[in-house]
This record gives C-alpha cells, structure tokens and sequence, in this order.
C-alpha cells in the first residue's frame, strides 16, 4: 500500500483562462495562489490552507476541442465539501446570484448534494456530509438510498429542504 493521506490538487484545462478564473474566484471562493507568466500563464488557486488546490491551464486551441459529456470515459465531477448545512444554503444561493444553474439536488443519506457545471462544462459538486456518516454504512455497502431534492431557479425563492433542519435525529 501506498499511504495517500488526500487528493493534492486539480489540473483543469479550460478554454478561457481569464473566464474560468473568474468563475473559481468569485463564485466559488477559490484564491489566487499564483499566476505566473513564466510558468506557462497557469493560474494556481486554493481553498485556504495548502498551495494549491486547483491549477487552470489555457487550452492552446479551445476552439477545437472537445468538450466534457455525461458519455465519455474519465472524470465525472469534482466535489467540494462545506463545513456544515447552512453553507451548502449558501452555496446554491450564491450559485443562482452568480446565474449558474444548479442541474440536481440528492440527498444521499450520507450527505445532501448540489450538481451544476463550470463555464466549460465540467461538472461540480458541493456537498455537506453529516457527522458521523461512515458509521450509516457500517457494512461497507451504502445501498441504493438517493433522494431527489427539489431545485429551483434564479428569481424564485430556495427550496424548502434548504430551510429544514439536517440531518434529522433518528
């Protein structure tokens, strides 16, 4: 065995440099480590204590390329974990303030979900996973057991589930 401790960081290839800095920066909360012209243009940025949590490179000819689809072979999402209930509120309401469009909501039991896409069409995940959540599946097998969550868009009011408290003493 190896001995990983966590994933290190993200590169991400994207087609608009200037664009998907934005984007990580001010809608996600990401800061600018570095962006250095003589390492390639690449933007270097994290959530807090580390270097690095994802590195943006400009595509040489993102015209041309190929864009992400639920059908290819490789990388599903990234997620992003929040410390607790009301800053996955936050997130999806800071989501639909910056016009993002949140494509699903789940409750997997273990921890409730927001689904959307970066500018390029990556998908993105921000959860909140309860306390104690390894020990619901203490088989090693989670089951079958996601729920739809109600999504709303921008202009309307946040779903109720937002505003219930969770998760919910057994």
């Amino acid at each position: 065995m190896i001995g990983l401790t966590k994933i290190g960081h993200v590169l991400l290839r994207v087609a608009d440099l200037e664009r998907s800095k934005a984007f990580y920066r001010d809608v996600l909360g990401f800061k600018i480590a570095e962006q250095d012209p003589e390492h390639g243009r690449d933007v270097f940025m994290t959530l807090g204590e580390d270097f690095h949590t994802i590195d943006l490179v400009q595509h040489q000819h993102p015209d041309s390329a190929e864009r992400p689809t639920n059908t290819q072979i490789g990388l599903v999402h990234i997620a992003f974990q929040v410390g607790n209930y009301e800053a996955l509120k936050d997130a999806y309401a800071t989501l639909l303030k910056h016009g993002v469009t949140i494509d699903r909501a789940i409750d997997h039991v273990s921890q409730r979900s927001l689904y959307f896409a970066d500018p390029d069409g990556n998908r993105l995940e921000i959860y909140y996973e309860r306390p104690g959540s390894l020990q619901l599946f203490g088989d090693g097998s989670r089951g079958d057991r996601d729920y739809q969550l109600a999504v709303n868009g921008p202009g309307e009011p946040l779903p109720g589930w937002l505003s219930e408290p969770w998760p919910v003493a057994n």
